[in-house]
Parts: structure tokens; C-alpha cells; sequence
């Protein structure tokens, strides 16, 4: 997959939304966009986008993969960050409101190891990773560039972590596990990694311009929104192509709560504050999923999706892909979407080059369709 910048689960082929994007769409709205790849191959096939998600992390990475950074700045500011963060040290040894617990008492469906998520880092490190963040909140640079730092952070926590298994560097097994035989990184080693890697990207790759209100759409190529699905206004003149959430398989949010809660720390709020005219939330709440830990069925699940449907219909193409086993579970959203859209095709890719996905390990995508 082109434009992986940072970790982030379910990503979907981009042979199958290149198919998915035909000559005759003007905007495509993806309303669960997660990492942006739909989002940005649409901009690369020359539509205007509008990226929808209500996960600020989410968000982040996709803000940097389509609006990207200077180069050059980023570079000289990186350095910056290296050689003070060094020489200082931020003797915090545990995050705020890092507990892996929902307010009703129970504990995260991902939840394995640890209470918390300060938890999981040698105390040193925490120490390191402090000193870093905070110094990238000092530097002077422009928001896109602090955008940048705090994606390449958030880059670093992982291998900074216990949960970095001896001689695997990816967050493998989605779920809050530290291996009894672990390998945490120095973290300015793994900051300065991430920073290459992220600066490399930024040299090689087109970015687009982007805004933060629909009313500016027609002066962006994308509006890049923190936001609710079910919330939005959907207009007769978009194309929906979107993948909803899993039910269970992964929690998104849940998940993305380990970096949250360091960027929280951060002026990344602030920043998103600023550009987008309030302060980010990290509502795992209004997450469409299922977790009974967290009090939410397949019932739920099936009913906020239908209120998802019954939002979009009127819009002028929809495109559900849906990665499920359960043929039950997909023979319901079937009958969903046909009861609230009306007729519909739906349609069965096998991308048969990508890495196995799910409990038994399919790489089957079911593809819903309403046509014009």
C-alpha cells in the first residue's frame, strides 16, 4: 500500500476503491475515512474529497498524509527537537486519565497486560518520551510541520514500548498485550527513525490543499473533518464510498486511545482547536461497534448503521466495503442497506496479494452498491 505513514488497522486495498471511483463522480465523501486512503486516491484521480472521522488520531495521520509538510523545514526542525530534547529531561513518570477502563467500570475489550497505559514503558522511557513531546511543542514552526512532529511521535511510541516483541518492529497483534520476552527502543532512536522515514515520504510525495469547512470546499481540493457520520448533512451531489467499522474484530478507537492520550498531553489539541473551531474530543462512545464491555451489541451496531444508511440516502452514489465472515452479519447489512437505499448490487473482491486479514485469515471484501 502506497502513503502508509503510521499504524493504523484495516486499511483496504487501493485496487479496490480505484475501481470504485468512476469518471462521472465530482466528490467523494468518505464518512468513516480512518487513515485517508480513500480520501486521497479520489484526490489523486482529480475529485474534490470530503474525509470524515471522529478519531483525532485517525485524523492526524490523515491530514499529513494529504496536506503533508515542507520539507525542508521539517528536517531543520526534527534536528531541533533531537538536540534539545537530549539535554533535557521531563521527570513525568505517568500520563493523565490513561486508565484502560470505560466510565462504566469495565475494562477495554483490547485490554491484556497492563492497568494503564503509562504501563507500558520503562520508566527512562517515559522520561525520553516527554522531553520529546514537550519539545516539539516549543519549536516555532508552521502547523503543518507541528503536525508532522506529532505524527512522527505518535510513530515512536510503539517501539519505545513493552508491547515491541524482540525482533518485530509493527504493533502486530491488535490488542493492549506486552510480550513476556520484549525489546523497547531508545526513544530518540526510534523518534529519529520515524522522523527519516516520515521526511522521506514528504520529499517523494504530492499533497493537496485542504480546508477545514464544507463551505470552503470549492477553494480545497478536500475538506478534512473531526466529526460524527451519523451527524453529517449528506448532499444529493456526493458519492459515498466508505468502510464502516468492524464489528468487533477491531476497536479503532479503543485502540488509538494509546496514542490519544500522549497527544493530549501536547498543544495538539490546540492546534486542531484552531483550524477546526473547537476542541477535539475523543469520543469512543459514539464509535459504531461492537463491544459489550462497553454496553454495545449487534444490535446497536445494525441500528446506528441503518441510521448511517437512512442519512445517506439521498446522495448520489453509495458504496459500503465490508471485510465480515460471518455470512449472518452480512446477510443483515445486505438487507439493511436494501430496505433503506433500494435496489442494490453487491458485489464479492478477492485481493488475492494482500496480507491475510480476521480470524481465519480471509482477504474476501464485500462490496455494496447503490447505483445512481
Amino acid at each position: 500500500m502506497r502513503h502508509v505513514i503510521a499504524r493504523y488497522w484495516g486499511r483496504k486495498p487501493s485496487e479496490i476503491i480505484q475501481e470504485l471511483i468512476s469518471d462521472e463522480d465530482e466528490i467523494i465523501v468518505d464518512p468513516f475515512g480512518g487513515s485517508g486512503v480513500i480520501t486521497r486516491i479520489a484526490l489523486e484521480k482529480g475529485k474534490k474529497a470530503i474525509y470524515v472521522d471522529i478519531n483525532p488520531y485517525a485524523w492526524l495521520i490523515s491530514h499529513v498524509s494529504i496536506a503533508g509538510a515542507n520539507y525542508d523545514e521539517f528536517v531543520e526542525v526534527t534536528n531541533s527537537v533531537l538536540e534539545e530534547a537530549r539535554r533535557k529531561r521531563v521527570f513525568r513518570e505517568k500520563l493523565r486519565n490513561d486508565w484502560l477502563y470505560y466510565p462504566n467500570g469495565r475494562p477495554f475489550l483490547k485490554k491484556r497486560s497492563y492497568e494503564r497505559v503509562s504501563d507500558f514503558f520503562p520508566r527512562e522511557n517515559l522520561h525520553m518520551l516527554f522531553s520529546i513531546l514537550k519539545t516539539i511543542d516549543g519549536q516555532k514552526a508552521t502547523y503543518r510541520t507541528k503536525l508532522a512532529l506529532y505524527l512522527a511521535f505518535a510513530n515512536t511510541l510503539f517501539p519505545s514500548s513493552y508491547m515491541r516483541r524482540l525482533g518485530a518492529g509493527s504493533w502486530g497483534i491488535p490488542s493492549y498485550w506486552a510480550p513476556r520476552v520484549n525489546s523497547p527502543d531508545n526513544p530518540f532512536e526510534a523518534f529519529e527513525r520515524s522522523a527519516s522515514r516520515l521526511a522521506s515520504f514528504l520529499r517523494t510525495t504530492r499533497f493537496f490543499k485542504v480546508c477545514y469547512d464544507l463551505k470552503e470546499l470549492y477553494s480545497c481540493d478536500a475538506v478534512l473533518l473531526l466529526g460524527n457520520a451519523i451527524s453529517m448533512k449528506y448532499n444529493s451531489t456526493w458519492s459515498v464510498i466508505t468502510d464502516p467499522p468492524h464489528l468487533d474484530e477491531i476497536q479503532y478507537m479503543e485502540l488509538s486511545f494509546f496514542y490519544w492520550v500522549w497527544l493530549k498531553e501536547s498543544k495538539f489539541p490546540e492546534i486542531l482547536k484552531a483550524l477546526l473551531g473547537r476542541k477535539p474530543r475523543f469520543l469512543v462512545s459514539r464509535e459504531i461497534t461492537v463491544n459489550l464491555n462497553r454496553g454495545s451489541g449487534i444490535s446497536t451496531y445494525l441500528e446506528l448503521l441503518s441510521r448511517f444508511l437512512v442519512k445517506t440516502k439521498n446522495a448520489r452514489r453509495k458504496v459500503l466495503i465490508l471485510h465480515e465472515e460471518d455470512e449472518k452479519i452480512i446477510d443483515k447489512i445486505i438487507g439493511l442497506s436494501k430496505q433503506v437505499w433500494g435496489e442494490i448490487i453487491v458485489e464479492t473482491s478477492i485481493i488475492s496479494g494482500q496480507r491475510k486479514i480476521g480470524l481465519r485469515g480471509s482477504t474476501t471484501y464485500i462490496l455494496i452498491k447503490a447505483p445512481y
